[in-house]
């Protein structure tokens, strides 16, 4: 699935390529990507002779304000990407959604397996917008703080991994990037939150923001990662880079967890 940082740099590959582009039309190849308050014609309707003016991300969701001020919301779920092609090129295999501009160019929406989502909203109010109504903080955000991480923390009675990825709480991260965040401070995932010292609770605030960072430096791409990292590593056979013992992976609320029970306390 997805995270804050392949959705950020899905934000920045749209802002460079389609941002200001007149639509001359919009094409729906399967209409069951669509959110339940969109329709073809609907999507059509809105958007053609419009421009996108902006993009921005809101945790895993990208969206994109138009000039008659709209907001298109895209979801990506486990397979879906954007492609932009240009005149006379070739559209993607998985295209579902294409935005269609004046100048010949596209931009498709691919996902191969359909988890993901392209609806549209009447207003640019995040708080009429149900799925992003109910996000908690972004952790890039200055206004995150360690008071407010601290905050969010306090008498949680859940693990650290469970929290991290409670999108209510704090939004954008999922297993990938809660096993790196709790890798990189040397915490179990599986810690009760109540367990955590002030020190450690530091090393988890710090690192939230960093590990995002340089995963966005990245481009999100996971195997490209130093080798300090725990992602490229994670998987049934994974070792820790550090001290090369075998990844523990473990079941935490639902969700599997890999972590090296070595470097990790």
């Amino acid at each position: 699935m997805p995270e804050l940082p392949d959705v950020e740099v899905k934000k920045k590959y749209l802002a460079k390529t389609s941002l200001k582009k007149k639509i001359a039309d919009v094409r729906v190849l399967d209409k069951r990507i669509l959110g339940d308050n969109t329709t073809p014609a609907g999507l059509a309707k809105a958007l053609k002779g419009a421009t996108f003016k902006e993009a921005i991300r809101r945790a895993k969701y990208l969206l994109v304000f138009t000039d008659r001020d709209d907001t298109l919301l895209m979801h990506f779920g486990m397979t879906g990407d954007l492609d932009f092609v240009k005149k006379g090129g070739d559209k993607p295999k998985y295209d579902r959604v294409e935005y269609r501009f004046a100048d010949g160019t596209a931009l498709c929406y691919e996902n191969m397996r359909l988890f993901g989502k392209v609806a549209l909203f009447h207003t640019t109010d995040f708080a009429k917008i149900p799925d992003i109504a109910k996000l908690g903080l972004e952790p890039l955000d200055r206004s995150f703080t360690f008071k407010k991480f601290k905050d969010i923390l306090d008498k949680r009675s859940t693990t650290i991994h469970q929290v991290l990825m409670e999108q209510e709480l704090i939004a954008g991260i999922g297993n990938i990037f809660s096993d790196e965040i709790t890798y990189q401070a040397g915490v179990r995932p599986d810690r009760k939150v109540s367990s955590l010292s002030d020190e450690e609770l530091r090393k988890l605030f710090d690192k939230t923001k960093w590990v995002l960072r340089r995963a966005i430096e990245l481009d999100a791409d996971l195997d490209g990662h130093p080798k300090q990292f725990i992602i490229p590593n994670r998987g049934p056979k994974g070792t820790c880079p550090k001290s090369n013992t075998a990844l523990v992976k473990k079941t935490i609320g639902g969700r599997s967890s890999y972590y090296c029970p070595d470097c990790q306390k």
